[in-house]
């Protein structure tokens, strides 16, 4: 028994796939099936069951994950403790986050902690909030950033900012005139939205409901990027996080507009994996995070 083995096998309880694993190792599937095939006989047990369609950890499989994983944690940790000793840290520590707050709001953190720790590689990813809640529970990430955080037993969030629902038209819209406006001023208005499912938008059409204010959808998109395009364009009017149309308000191509009404703060958390400890690169990168939060 050994580490290859043991990682070997802790990325097939994630993918479920030799070939995937093959791939991400770059070596061939025969070579992950003889080291799989190894591990099984140092153990004395049949750790993942393999058919022509799909592959399942057993029962004896699912008992020792735990374990496997904790090992692989703690020799990281050696690597990683060691170096640091001499003064360097480093590793890798994984992210993905929502459009709107990714591109947005921690720009500059990402800056600002890379010169600080140039040996600690980042991997920034952006995806929807269902797949980053997703990728935390299957440890495809190791740090997750999303609006309007849900409570999953498996899921800690931790509290980072708060941004606000602003109003957004295009400079020609008979409302661009207006610093601030009660909802009922846009009912029966074009409205371009973002998709169904996104907390954004569920929060949104939460908030129009309430005040019993009815919209002319237009066009939804996921990406928020193309939502102020289209809003620019003149195809209709959005409510979106007011952090994300600084740039445009400032070249006078959008105007934000306050909503005068409750409910238009948009909360943001940080999550990660309730049941695993992080490595001490990804344990920094949080820490620092949340700092930048509050500065």
């Amino acid at each position: 028994m050994n580490l290859t083995q043991l990682k070997l096998f802790n990325e097939l309880a994630r993918e479920l796939s030799f070939v995937k694993v093959a791939k991400l190792n770059h070596i061939s599937q025969p070579a992950v099936s003889v080291h799989i095939k190894k591990l099984e006989h140092a153990l004395g047990q049949q750790l993942l069951s393999r058919t022509s369609q799909t592959t399942q950890l057993t029962p004896e499989g699912v008992l020792i994950l735990e374990d496997v994983k904790e090992i692989l944690r703690l020799c990281e940790n050696i690597k990683v403790r060691s170096n640091f000793h001499q003064g360097i840290m480093e590793g890798h520590v994984r992210v993905a986050a929502i459009h709107s707050v990714g591109m947005y709001e921690i720009g500059d953190f990402l800056a600002s902690f890379m010169k600080a720790f140039p040996n600690i590689r980042v991997h920034l990813e952006y995806r929807h909030s269902e797949e980053i809640y997703e990728h935390i529970q299957k440890e495809k990430i190791d740090v997750g950033i999303v609006a309007y955080p849900q409570k999953r037993p498996t899921i800690e969030a931790l509290p980072f900012s708060e941004d606000q629902l602003v109003l957004i038209t295009g400079p020609r819209h008979r409302l661009a005139h207006k610093k601030s406006i009660s909802l009922s001023y846009i009912e029966d208005e074009p409205f371009i939205a973002f998709g169904e499912g996104i907390p954004t938008r569920v929060a949104i059409d939460a908030l129009l409901d309430q005040h019993g204010v009815e919209v002319d959808i237009r066009m939804t998109h996921n990406n928020i990027y193309t939502l102020k395009k289209a809003v620019e364009a003149e195809v209709g009017i959005a409510i979106v996080p007011a952090a994300t149309v600084s740039e445009e308000v400032e070249r006078g191509t959008l105007k934000r507009i306050k909503l005068n009404c409750d409910g238009t703060k948009r909360p943001i958390s940080v999550i990660r994996h309730a049941r695993r400890k992080g490595s001490a690169p990804v344990n920094l990168f949080i820490e620092r995070l949340l700092a930048f939060s509050r500065t």
